[in-house]
């Protein structure tokens, strides 16, 4: 016994002569100096939470809402529709292919959930990960973004999708803890829809890693303080893209 005790000390030892490991209540961790391994493949998928996360998270249930898309680049979104100013199409627009553009994207995954059974103050919640070739360029994209976002904070952007006709007010636009988060309210009109009021939305991208997290949080319109859950239209995107980001900094 003593001998196996010795070797496990000189193991530590030598572990924390290099500099790459720490001792938190006695057990050996990575120091956070360690660069992180990059996500990969279908690895991209597990940074998404579940609906039992979300659940707990924002107190109110749900139902997934469509199938898990996991996949390389070509599973970023396309919309059809034009939209002024174009540059706004990142905020109002979740994984758009065209605000990619260029970017090495390796790997995506997405997955939407549908509030479930009770009167919510949240609709629906979307999810997305996005792995990127290194986490310089991740951070890079990350940083890109948040000035485009900056630069739409007050816009008031306008997207044609046929009959369809949607006016997005774009607003309390900021960038806090490697998040860019904003406000994006949403009034459709036009084609068969009936008398649509006003849809709140948080949008949130964040970086960890090589990955950028995406989130849309969309609230029932007409929220009263009886409907069930916790969602706050200031923080439970954000909420979301942090225990987002805290997966991928788990997963790498």
């Amino acid at each position: 016994m003593r001998m196996v005790k010795t070797a496990a000390t000189l193991v530590t030892i030598a572990a924390l002569s290099t500099g790459c490991t720490t001792i938190v209540d006695g057990a050996v961790q990575a120091a956070p100096t360690l660069k992180p391994h990059p996500i990969s493949g279908e690895t991209v998928a597990r940074v998404l939470l579940n609906e039992d996360e979300l659940s707990r998270m924002l107190k109110q249930p749900f139902i997934s809402h469509g199938d898990l898309d996991v996949g390389g680049p070509e599973k970023l979104f396309h919309r059809d529709e034009t939209i002024s100013p174009a540059g706004c199409l990142g905020v109002t627009a979740m994984m758009q292919r065209s605000v990619y553009g260029s970017a090495q994207v390796t790997d995506a995954a997405s997955a939407s959930w549908l509030n479930y059974g009770l009167r919510g103050k949240v609709i629906t919640v979307i999810e997305g990960a996005v792995a990127l070739g290194s986490v310089a360029q991740a951070r890079a994209l990350f940083t890109q973004f948040a000035q485009q976002w900056q630069q739409c904070d007050g816009t008031t952007a306008i997207d044609q999708a046929g009959p369809i006709t949607t006016t997005n007010v774009i607003s309390d636009v900021r960038v806090v803890d490697s998040v860019v988060a904003a406000t994006n309210t949403a009034t459709s009109v036009g084609g068969n829809l009936p008398p649509l009021l006003p849809t709140p939305q948080a949008r949130v991208i964040g970086v960890r890693a090589n990955c950028l997290v995406e989130v849309e949080v969309v609230f029932f319109a007409n929220r009263r303080s009886s409907d069930a859950g916790s969602g706050d239209l200031d923080t439970s995107g954000i909420d979301v893209a942090h225990a987002m980001m805290d997966k991928v900094s788990a997963l790498s």
